[in-house]
C-alpha cells in the first residue's frame, strides 16, 4: 500500500532524485522547498509541490496538517560551507530553526518514520574511517548546525511514537548539483575551457558517492525501517584526493590537464580527510554504491546537462 511522504528540499540536489525513487515505487509524494537552490523542472510532475520557506512555522504547520505524512525526509539545509560561514546566521535560522519548525509541527501530529539527513560534518577532525561510534565534535558551524538539527530529531523521538533515523551523509556528486563544490568546479572549468584549471587545496581527501546511490540508500533506510540502530554513515568508504581526481579527468579526456593552485580558493581551516565507515548501512540494508566515482565524472564530463 502506498504512503503519503513528505519530502523538504525535494526539489534540490539530492531531494528530487529521492522523489523521483519514491513516486516510482507508488508512494504518495510532496515536498516543501523554497527553490533557492532547487528547481522546478526538477521535480516529478507527479509530486506536489509546496513553495515555501522552512522558517515559516504556520505555513509549515499547515502542509503538515493537510497532508498528515507517514514518512517525512528532512533533507532542506544551507550545506555549502562557505556559504554557511559568509552567512552564520542565515545557516543557523535554516539548518536550526527551521528544523524546529519542522519538528514541532510534526509533534503535533506524528509521521511514523522521520530520516533526517544530517552530514558527516558532526565529525571530529580524523585520518581513517569514521564509524558511528565517534563521538560528535564539528569542525565547523555547518557541523554544529547539523549536529543540534540531530538533538531536535532526538527530543521528537523520546516526546512521540515516531520513528526517528539519522544518516550523516558524506560528500555527494552527480547531476543537478548546485553549490560550488570542488567536483562541479573541476568539471565546470574544464567544460569551459583548455587553460588550467585553478583549485584550492590538492591534498585533502573526500569520501564521495554519486547521488543516485545516496538516493537508494535514502529508500532502502525508508524501506527498511530498521529497528535499533538509528543513525547510519551514508558514503561510499573510499577516501580520494582533489590531485587524484584530476587524474580520474585526465583519464576520462585522454589528455593532461594543467592545474593552478588558487589561494582564493584555500580554506582558512580545511580537514586532511573525511571518509566513512558504511558498514552499518550495508549490513542493515545490504546497500552499496552501484556507481564508481570514474563513472560519474565521466558523465559530468561528457554528457550535456539535462533535467
Amino acid at each position: 500500500m502506498s504512503k503519503r511522504v513528505l519530502v523538504t528540499g525535494g526539489a534540490g540536489f539530492i531531494g528530487s532524485h529521492l522523489v523521483e525513487r519514491l513516486v516510482a515505487a507508488g508512494e504518495r509524494v510532496a515536498t516543501i522547498d523554497d527553490l533557492s537552490r532547487g528547481r522546478r523542472a526538477w521535480l516529478h510532475p507527479e509530486a506536489q509541490l509546496f513553495e515555501l520557506d522552512l522558517r515559516d512555522a504556520a505555513g509549515i504547520r499547515r502542509v503538515v496538517t493537510q497532508l498528515a505524512p507517514e514518512m517525512v525526509v528532512h533533507l532542506a539545509a544551507m550545506h555549502f560551507i562557505p556559504d554557511v560561514e559568509g552567512a552564520p546566521t542565515l545557516a543557523r535560522d535554516v539548518n536550526v530553526n527551521g528544523t524546529r519548525a519542522l519538528l514541532e509541527a510534526l509533534a503535533a501530529k506524528p509521521p511514523d518514520l522521520l530520516l533526517f539527513a544530517s552530514s558527516a560534518a558532526v565529525y571530529p577532525d580524523r585520518r581513517g574511517p569514521i564509524d558511528e561510534t565517534c563521538p560528535p565534535q564539528p569542525f565547523d558551524l555547518y557541523g554544529w548546525t547539523k549536529l543540534e538539527g540531530e538533538r531536535l530529531v532526538a527530543e521528537l523521538a523520546a516526546k512521540t511514537q515516531t520513528h526517528c533515523v539519522v544518516a550523516r551523509i558524506f560528500n555527494v556528486v552527480g547531476r543537478r548539483e548546485t553549490n560550488r563544490h570542488v567536483v562541479p568546479e573541476l568539471v565546470a572549468q574544464l567544460r569551459r575551457t583548455n587553460t588550467p584549471v585553478r583549485l584550492g587545496n590538492l591534498d585533502s581527501r573526500r569520501d564521495y558517492t554519486d547521488v543516485l546511490d545516496v538516493a537508494a540508500a535514502l529508500h532502502e533506510l525508508l524501506s527498511a525501517s530498521p529497528r535499533g540502530a538509528d543513525t547510519f554513515n551514508l558514503g561510499s568508504g573510499i577516501s580520494v584526493s582533489v590531485s587524484e581526481l584530476v587524474q580520474i579527468c585526465e583519464e576520462i579526456l585522454s589528455r593532461p590537464i594543467e592545474i593552478e593552485v588558487d589561494s582564493g580558493r584555500l580554506r582558512t581551516t580545511d580537514r586532511a580527510e573525511l571518509v566513512a565507515d558504511p558498514s552499518l548501512l550495508r549490513e542493515t540494508t545490504g546497500w552499496k554504491p552501484a556507481r564508481s566515482l570514474k563513472e560519474t565524472v565521466a558523465e559530468l564530463l561528457t554528457v550535456p546537462e539535462a533535467s
